[in-house]
């Protein structure tokens, strides 16, 4: 079941100790994640205020890259 863009930020900004943001990329990232899903890369920034911030800006976006949810109808 694919979430709303404005779901997902809701859930972040809730418990942003649960993520990271990719220093790289700028995605909103599992805190558990080794590697950026979206960049491969691995360098993180855990401040909860930019974490919440940046999945309150991508919420506020429509989807515009197409994510591993997606599929062929």
């Amino acid at each position: 079941m694919k979430q709303d863009y404005k779901e997902i930020a809701t859930t972040v900004a809730n418990d942003p100790a649960s993520y990271k943001l990719c220093s790289v990329c700028g995605a909103v990232v599992d805190k558990q994640a080794p590697t950026c899903p979206d960049c491969m890369a691995y360098r993180f920034t855990d401040d909860s205020e930019q974490v919440v911030n940046r999945a309150i800006d991508l919420g506020s976006r429509g989807q515009n890259a197409v994510s591993h949810l997606d599929t062929l109808e």
